[in-house]
């Protein structure tokens, strides 16, 4: 005789809240592993309001702030935390599609995708002004007058076929909606600086190394159009002074290096010019 299943079935709620927890890696109530944060205090304030315990939508920012601002040894970097945000909220989406009732799973899709566009967006912002959170020097350092960009070595994972530092490519999406969503004020400093690392990238790189990784990356960051207004605006772009020679443009400007004729591989640029000789 076949049997039915008395287990209750879950609420929509109650789903949100598990995957929320998850994708966060954030519990309102003590937790005893270690890779998830208790926020104590956000708790304490949710109760406090008359509400329940659970993650919605309506909590998703605030949770992420408090999650950011937490000072411990044990807390993941921001820009790491972010990105693993949105890495999780991706799998999450692949989990709820063939998800049966088609209600629930809409809701679901709605906080999820909150979830992605608050973790792009806070990342530009940490980016731009990474004492916000603490500070950040694990994955922000100066070098000289640029900011080595956490963001540079996705890139490089993204358009290459191999990556020699081992960095996992990013979640798809992550990197056009980080540049196709943020507004020109907030992008150009983290342009400009990415421009300044792929610069002295090209200038470290020898005659037999990979130059195609600089090029790709350069050729994917002025594909969105705030990335070209940024790279035409800088500084850098035709560099200035009663000095200014062939090699100096060579050496300094953001493209010099790109154009070195050893930047491109057995000179097949001039293979295809007309013999004038």
């Amino acid at each position: 005789m076949a049997t039915t299943s008395n287990k209750p079935q879950r609420s929509l709620q109650e789903i949100e809240d598990i995957i929320l927890r998850r994708i966060l890696s954030v519990s309102l109530a003590d937790s005893s592993d270690p890779r998830i944060f208790y926020l104590e205090m956000t708790a304490a304030e949710i109760l406090s309001g008359g509400k329940d315990l659970k993650l919605t939508r309506d909590l998703i920012e605030r949770v992420l702030i408090d999650r950011l601002s937490v000072q411990s040894p044990n807390a993941e970097p921001p820009f790491n935390y972010l990105l693993g945000c949105y890495r999780r909220a991706v799998d999450e989406l692949k989990k709820i599609a063939n998800m049966k009732d088609k209600n629930v799973k809409s809701e679901l899709e709605l906080s999820i995708k909150q979830v992605k566009k608050l973790s792009v967006s806070y990342c530009r912002i940490h980016l731009g002004n990474p004492d916000l959170f603490g500070g950040d020097s694990s994955v922000v350092r100066k070098s000289g007058n640029s900011n080595v960009s956490p963001v540079l070595p996705l890139i490089f994972a993204m358009v290459d076929g191999f990556n020699s530092g081992g960095i996992q490519p990013p979640p798809p999406g992550f990197l056009e909606e980080f540049f196709r969503e943020g507004d020109f004020d907030s992008l150009d400093p983290i342009l400009k600086g990415l421009y300044e690392d792929l610069r002295g990238n090209v200038l470290k790189v020898s005659v037999l190394g990979n130059f195609q990784q600089p090029l790709r990356a350069l050729l994917f960051l002025v594909s969105f159009n705030v990335g070209a207004k940024s790279l035409v605006s800088h500084k850098w772009w035709i560099p200035t002074g009663a000095y200014v020679n062939g090699r100096v443009i060579e050496m300094t400007s953001i493209l010099g290096p790109f154009f070195h004729i050893s930047a491109w591989p057995d000179n097949t640029i001039f293979k295809s010019e007309p013999d004038v000789g």
